[in-house]
């Protein structure tokens, strides 16, 4: 049965999401058609539920997720189980992919396997009841239990004793280690007398010092040891760059300031080559004979002048006028020869 009010144009991006969360994810059991999903997984040897509910909006608004037995996590809402603060929900919009963002949650809850706060929920028991999925029954030791046990003096006591606590409560949050009192991560357990055991459970400090004493906590302690003594041996040969640091330090502020001045040096030769370039143009230089040229023909023009006005003898306007003419000479066939060279060197593609 199609679930009622949802809109027609959202029914096609309703079946492509519900697609995706089966193409990207497995053990998708549907529990309402096009409403209500569920999908099995495993983390940290336990079995969970996360249920997928999508609202008459859905995919315009995001759907809401529910994970079954609630955990201890900073995405989920520990009320509730609801997730609301993981990243894919967080940005989620019409366009994401329903099945990308589950498995992205699934992912990070397999990586980091988390504690649980409420074993049996009753979205547990709905999604567990829909999905026929079974909880494993977790068998955990208490080494403690075991010591009062063997304080009662008969072996049949004993023995039940360390029956009855290697199965504890499913909302035991630390079911999720077995450890055992022959484990290699406490193998000075099982030498241990009763008076010891009993010492162990009361006395603080005997209980530090044994600790201590542990083959696993001293290989951290000398590996931390270890730690301790590379970072001083970093600390000590950065503290020993620190001078040469300082020496390159200085030696790049000079070279800049270097920089700087060959910088500014070099815009003034550039400015002085601009303004020769120009004075040694070969047009500048054929206009400047030109005007050279008309300047001493205007000279020889003067001496005319002073020579018919009787301000000059004859002797004396013959060598003025002669030296002014010749110049004149010399500057219009400069000048018509540059110019003709020029005339050339455009022809030839030089210019």
């Amino acid at each position: 049965m199609l679930m009622r009010g949802i809109p027609f144009n959202n029914l096609e991006y309703r079946r492509r999401q519900i697609d995706t969360l089966k193409v990207f994810n497995d053990n998708v059991v549907e529990v309402s058609e096009l409403s209500e999903y569920c999908v099995h997984f495993e983390s940290g040897g336990r079995n969970f539920i996360l249920t997928v509910l999508l609202g008459l909006n859905f995919p315009n608004e995001r759907p809401k997720l529910l994970l079954s037995p609630i955990i201890q996590h900073s995405w989920i809402n520990a009320s509730s189980g609801e997730i609301e603060k993981a990243p894919g929900l967080l940005n989620y919009s019409p366009h994401s992919d329903l099945g990308r963002v589950v498995q992205a949650i699934i992912r990070e809850f397999e990586r980091f396997p988390p504690q649980i706060i409420q074993s049996h929920s009753p979205i547990a028991h709905n999604n567990a009841s829909s999905a026929h999925v079974n909880t494993p029954h977790v068998h955990h030791y208490q080494p403690l239990q075991v010591a009062k046990s063997l304080d009662s003096g008969t072996s049949s006591g004993a023995s039940n004793s360390t029956n009855s606590s290697k199965e504890t409560s499913p909302n035991d949050p630390t079911k999720h280690t077995s450890p055992r009192l022959n484990d290699s991560n406490f193998p000075n357990l099982s030498t241990l007398s009763l008076d010891e055991l009993k010492q162990l459970d009361n006395d603080d400090e005997f209980f530090d010092d044994f600790i201590e004493e542990m083959s696993v906590v001293q290989q951290l302690n000398e590996e931390l040891d270890s730690m301790i003594n590379q970072v001083e041996n970093i600390s000590k040969e950065n503290e020993s760059k620190e001078t040469h640091l300082v020496e390159l330090k200085r030696k790049l502020s000079d070279d800049v300031t270097t920089l700087k001045n060959l910088g500014e040096k070099c815009d003034q030769l550039n400015k002085k080559y601009l303004k020769k370039t120009e004075e040694y143009n070969p047009q500048h230089i054929r206009e400047l004979l030109q005007i050279a040229a008309s300047n001493a023909d205007t000279e020889c023009e003067r001496h005319v002048e002073q020579f018919l006005n009787g301000k000059i003898d004859v002797q004396t306007f013959l060598q003025n006028y002669t030296h002014s003419k010749k110049l004149s000479s010399e500057r219009k066939a400069k000048e018509e020869r540059l110019g003709h060279q020029l005339l050339e060197l455009e022809r030839a593609g030089g210019i």
